[in-house]
């Protein structure tokens, strides 16, 4: 274990010397944040959580691991063919695609790391961190004054690192996320991308996709959308005068040829599928764990009238007056900072922005994830858990130049721009 933790402050320290130069203090306070929390979330899954995912995922890549050591072509075959008639498959508790995938990735650290749990969350919190430093370091040159913005979004927002730093599906798929964000903005920026941007960008969706596709067709239809509207509005002028318009019209039929990508987003499915989770949720929690919506039914109408409540219940609650136990206090507290940020944009003195379309896009992003989360998922505390997929990128949002924000930042060591 000691080996490892020399092997992963090695890596970090050469992330440092790569693209950690100048801002030394808030690097190694973030990295040292994210693997903190990569840690809390092992020991409150450990000793508070009935539940215990992310310690199930590690045992599954445990017993891979010894596959590895024992019949290594077998390894190789169970992690690259179809498994579902492989007599190991049985003996694993996570046995969903999504969940299996993780456990095959983390199979690979597991052998490596001797087996040790703590050793596995040092190389998924590094992964985690170096996704963010770079969604971080990409935001903060490529728009103005957004330093404080981005470091609060991307690295230390409490429930966005707690859940993207340790052994669960979220921290890679957070990762791939975060990768093609970058790649995303610095396109828009430059219009232009590198090979190894393009190997990373790729990586990214692959993994993304395969760990959680509802967060990556959202996305992936969002960039798709802008960038072709990008490209176009140089060759179409008339594109300059209603450029929302047209991305409207694109992303609705860029979403149309997305739908075909995965049965549950086939347009005949997708309500069905949204209400059946919907009410899978209620037969396993709690009443006042719950969001309720008026008559929740598979059509675009019901879905309609529930939307307002849930991008509103999506994005700030559970509230103080109903939460519960450590967790859902902490949840409660950083959704009134949420709605105390929010509020503190009514004193913003300039809304002027030159960058409106891709405001307009990532808006988009957060409203879909927001609504669609909330209604397929009512159970507040798993919700508090997916929502991280768009969670960082509406706080920076709200907190790019946000007044409150600026005051606070202002005295701190990394608060000047």
């Amino acid at each position: 274990m000691i080996l490892h933790g020399v092997i992963v402050v090695v890596l970090v320290f050469l992330l440092y010397r790569q693209v950690g130069h100048g801002r030394a203090f808030l690097f190694w306070v973030a990295w040292a944040f994210k693997l903190g929390m990569g840690i809390a979330l092992g020991l409150v899954y450990q000793y508070y959580y009935s539940a215990n995912d992310t310690w199930l995922f590690f045992q599954d890549a445990v017993k891979l691991a010894d596959l590895a050591r024992t019949d290594f072509q077998h390894y190789l075959q169970f992690l690259f063919t179809n498994e579902s008639s492989d007599p190991l498959l049985p003996e694993l508790a996570n046995t969903q695609v999504r969940s299996l995938f993780l456990v095959k990735i983390l199979s690979l650290v597991a052998w490596i790391g001797s087996d040790n749990y703590w050793v596995c969350v040092y190389y998924f919190s590094f992964l985690s961190f170096a996704a963010a430093w770079h969604l971080y370091t990409t935001v903060a040159r490529l728009i103005p004054d957004s330093n404080s913005a981005s470091a609060l979004a991307f690295l230390f927002f409490p429930s966005v690192v707690f859940w993207s730093a340790g052994l669960v599906k979220e921290t890679l798929a957070l990762a791939g996320i975060y990768f093609i964000a970058a790649t995303f903005l610095h396109i828009m920026k430059t219009n232009r991308v590198s090979g190894w941007q393009l190997i990373l960008t790729g990586l990214s969706l692959w993994i993304s996709w395969n760990l959680k596709y509802y967060w990556t067709a959202v996305l992936m239809a969002v960039v798709i959308t802008s960038l072709i509207i990008h490209f176009l509005r140089v060759k179409i002028t008339s594109l300059n005068k209603h450029p929302i318009l047209g991305w409207l019209v694109l992303f609705l039929i860029l979403s149309l040829a997305v739908s075909v990508l995965h049965p549950n987003f086939y347009p005949d499915r997708f309500l069905h599928v949204l209400v059946s989770n919907h009410q899978d949720y209620l037969k396993i929690s709690r009443p006042d764990n719950l969001i309720h919506y008026y008559n929740l039914q598979a059509s675009w109408w019901s879905v309609a009238i529930n939307t307002p409540w849930a991008l509103i219940s999506g994005i700030f609650r559970p509230w103080l007056g109903e939460a519960g136990g450590l967790t859902g206090w902490a949840a409660a507290i950083e959704n009134l900072v949420l709605l105390i940020l929010v509020l503190a944009l009514a004193f913003k003195k300039q809304w002027q922005t030159t960058r409106k379309m891709l405001l307009f896009s990532v808006l988009v992003y957060i409203f879909l994830l927001a609504v669609f989360l909330a209604l397929s998922t009512p159970n507040l505390g798993t919700l508090s858990r997916y929502r991280v997929g768009f969670l960082p990128f509406l706080v920076f949002i709200i907190t790019y130049r946000n007044p409150l924000l600026g005051y606070l930042t202002r005295r701190l060591p990394f608060g000047n721009d």
